[in-house]
């Protein structure tokens, strides 16, 4: 018996957007799309864009890259805001924790 091949599992589409302000990298997004629905990811801004709305700009394309599919996208409580105020509906809340490492029974 052999082992089955690779299955695509993502979309064989994903693409990403750079925002620039004053001519440098400020904020990045991603999309992939898979099942009908835009998955947005990864927006992140640099800190000294913060507030200049680079971080909705990429959102706007990523979320937008296919118009007739809807989007779902993970943020940070500090997107929140910007989400909201783009008509992104929060439907749950959930915690990522992170094991710092070390020997077990620590902590």
């Amino acid at each position: 018996m052999s082992a089955p091949g690779p299955r695509r599992t993502c979309a064989r589409t994903t693409r990403v957007w750079l925002a620039t302000v004053d001519g440098e990298p400020a904020a990045v997004a991603a999309a992939h799309q898979h099942a009908g629905v835009t998955m947005v990811e990864y927006v992140a801004t640099l800190p000294r864009a913060r507030g200049r709305g680079a971080a909705a700009a990429v959102t706007w394309a990523a979320s937008l890259c296919e118009p007739t599919q809807p989007a779902v996208l993970l943020a940070s409580d500090d997107g929140r805001p910007v989400y909201e105020r783009m008509g992104y509906l929060a439907i749950e809340r959930w915690t990522a924790w992170l094991h710092p490492g070390g020997s077990a029974g620590e902590g």
